[in-house]
């Protein structure tokens, strides 16, 4: 079953998306996006483009540097390649580009404002992928799995299937004051910015997702909270020469300490 699981996504990550049309089973897990951005920064400084910019603001609530390709898995247990997505990290909420803009879309996008979102509730998964940013995976996980709040519904996570993740990364933005702006020397005339701020979480020996603000063998440890075992994974980093400060030999270090050594124990 993994076998074909695995098949399925591979396949399915090399089919054409030379096609703009978004899927028809997406049509019903789109919503509008339009409302709340003029809310915040007003029609007429809204631009589309490349990305998504706000006049008199350095930057973009959007996360990645281009419009990118989507491998989406929404709750009817299917998965919809997706063209022209981006994650708004201000939101928290995946916004689809319609560059061609069809009508069927005019009660929740127009030719001068062509972006719909993604419904969240429908939304369980979602990839992006681009030639500047590479694939960057993200999952909703529910707030109950965490020792605290997070401020982020939708998580990075950095192995093959969502629900495997043992360290998630959540990502966003919020506005700032441009502290550039006005200094000697600076080209940056925008009164504010959209400055990006971002969190790991792994999980610890309760399989609860705690916050780590910084990766390192240190604090990975110190957060995994199991002092018995504390000697086995610091000979597992040893032997496999494991960078702590990168995500996915973090996940690599709690994938053997919960498949072998809390087995052991």
């Amino acid at each position: 079953m993994k076998q074909l699981f695995l098949l399925f996504t591979i396949f399915t990550y090399f089919l054409d998306f030379s096609q703009e049309a978004l899927p028809l089973g997406v049509h019903s897990m789109v919503s509008m996006y339009q409302d709340e951005l003029t809310k915040k920064f007003g029609q007429d400084n809204i631009i589309i483009d490349d990305n998504l910019h706000i006049k008199n603001y350095a930057g973009s609530p959007l996360l990645l540097a281009k419009w990118s390709k989507a491998e989406a898995l929404f709750n009817d247990g299917k998965y919809y390649k997706i063209p022209n997505t981006n994650y708004d990290a201000l939101d928290d909420i995946f916004v689809i580009y319609l560059k061609n803009y069809n009508d069927e879309f005019n009660n929740i996008a127009s030719k001068d404002f062509p972006l719909v979102a993604l419904a969240s509730d429908n939304l369980i998964a979602i990839a992006l992928t681009n030639d500047e940013d590479g694939t960057l995976r993200f999952v909703q996980v529910s707030p109950g799995r965490f020792i605290s709040r997070p401020k982020t519904k939708f998580f990075q996570y950095f192995t093959i299937k969502p629900k495997d993740a043992l360290v998630l990364k959540s990502v966003y933005k919020k506005v700032k004051n441009n502290h550039l702006k006005d200094l000697p020397y600076s080209d940056s005339p925008e009164a504010f910015e959209f400055k990006t701020f971002s969190t790991y979480y792994i999980k610890n020996k309760n399989k609860i997702f705690v916050p780590l603000h910084l990766l390192g063998k240190k604090a990975v440890l110190k957060a995994i909270g199991d002092s018995a075992a504390i000697k086995v994974l610091k000979k597992y980093i040893k032997t496999h020469h494991l960078k702590m400060t990168k995500p996915e030999n973090v996940q690599k270090l709690l994938e053997y300490y919960f498949e072998e050594v809390r087995k052991s124990n």
